[in-house]
């Protein structure tokens, strides 16, 4: 079982900076990264890989979002990460009117060789679901992902995945703080899971 959890959100999505984006997007929920948003992502890699945490395993929301910031992560990790469904984004009706598009595993498999397509989701959100039903579906997501981890490990997701991850480990999402490309850490000891630290950006500033 892990005793170390890392988790990070994605950094700057293209239909933040671009409001037309959207407009002539074929999957309009599911926008990839800026190039701000790629060097962060970039930042975040460099951090962990000088850390040299030594992660066993690595997991990312499949949103184009996650998946390029993940995959910037693990070129300097120089390793490969899973996609699982279970860190996926809020499926809010007030932001979505169906369940939101995202590409084929295969074909973010295809474009991203990081990606290690043979694992099995543990959880498949459903829509519409409300924040504590997404805060619950991140947070077992979460405690599964650890049981079946032996050291270090790393999720990429979304705002909600941080404050699930928190919720999920230490008991309440409080304390937790989601800024793009911000890391979070958790640790385990005998009297359970702490959070370290959220939200820390100090790798951007270099």
């Amino acid at each position: 079982m892990a005793d170390v959890v890392w988790a990070v959100r994605h950094g700057e999505r293209r239909d933040s900076v671009d409001p037309e984006w959207e407009s002539t997007a074929e999957r309009p929920h599911d926008p990839p990264l800026t190039e701000l948003g790629r060097w962060a992502a970039w930042r975040v890699g460099r951090r962990l890989a000088d850390a040299d945490v030594g992660f066993d395993a690595v997991y990312a929301s499949p949103f184009l979002r996650t998946v390029e910031t993940a995959a910037e992560i693990c070129d300097e990790l120089d390793r490969r990460f899973r996609l699982e469904p279970g860190l996926g984004e809020h499926r809010n009706a007030e932001w979505f009117d169906a369940e939101p598009e995202t590409l084929p595993v295969g074909e973010l498999a295809d474009r991203f060789p990081r990606i290690d397509p043979g694992h099995e989701p543990l959880a498949t959100p459903s829509f519409p679901e409300r924040h504590p039903e997404a805060l619950a579906r991140v947070g077992e997501t979460a405690r599964r992902l650890v049981g079946a981890t032996e050291g270090p490990l790393l999720l990429v997701g979304h705002g909600l995945t941080i404050g699930g991850v928190v919720d999920g480990l230490a008991g309440s999402a409080d304390g937790a703080d989601a800024p793009l490309c911000g890391l979070t850490r958790l640790s385990r000891g005998d009297d359970g899971w702490r959070l370290d630290f959220s939200g820390d950006t100090a790798h951007l500033d270099e």
